[in-house]
């Protein structure tokens, strides 16, 4: 199945701030707006719906793609 133009973009944007990629501030301020997304000092990170979002985003569109510390709870 493949994503949408909106769901393209979302997932495009929590992938930008999971690998610390520059964004837009449109689409930054779209993504803390709708929670995914957090200010933590000097960086983005994201958020656990943030994390939840990516999965389901990643899992519709056939993808694997995990921060580290997600691989080791995924492996136990």
């Amino acid at each position: 199945m493949a994503l949408s133009k909106t769901q393209t973009k979302r997932l495009g944007g929590i992938l930008a701030v999971m690998f610390g990629e520059s964004l837009p501030n449109e689409i930054i301020s779209d993504l803390i707006e709708q929670g995914f997304v957090k200010l933590s000092g000097q960086e983005y990170t994201l958020t656990e719906k943030g994390l939840d979002e990516k999965n389901r985003l990643c899992t519709l569109s056939g993808l694997n793609i995990m921060y580290k510390s997600e691989r080791k709870v995924a492996n136990n």
